[in-house]
């Protein structure tokens, strides 16, 4: 997996053979709200069967949650980001998120307002 910043945005990309996923999310601290999401343009040529966004925020949404009652943190996502064409499931999104937080956290660079 690759992991970046780029402003205020945490991203995470993970390719598999055929799967290909991305993954940015803002972050903050309090409670979680519904957030933001955009779909970003189709990477490549590759067509997938479209995801299922409400499903893929589920996901996402679920990953912070697992992330900070392991990690003891507080954070709720205030936007997301992925790519048109990347593949399913939406469930590899949980693990995408869950583990973006485990990364920055380690890494010391999880600061979030």
């Amino acid at each position: 997996m690759q992991y970046w910043r780029a402003d205020e945005w945490f991203c995470v990309s993970r390719v598999t053979g055929p799967r290909h996923n991305m993954l940015r999310m803002r972050l903050s601290g309090g409670s979680q709200a519904a957030p933001t999401v955009e779909r970003l343009p189709p990477a490549g040529s590759c067509a997938h069967a479209a995801l299922d966004e409400h499903s893929l925020v589920a996901s996402v949404l679920h990953g912070v949650a697992d992330a900070n009652a392991q990690l003891g943190t507080s954070l709720c996502v205030t936007h997301i980001g992925y790519v048109a064409n990347d593949t399913k499931p939406e469930a590899v999104y949980a693990f995408l998120a869950s583990k973006l937080i485990e990364h920055f956290r380690t890494a010391g660079e999880l600061q979030v307002d």
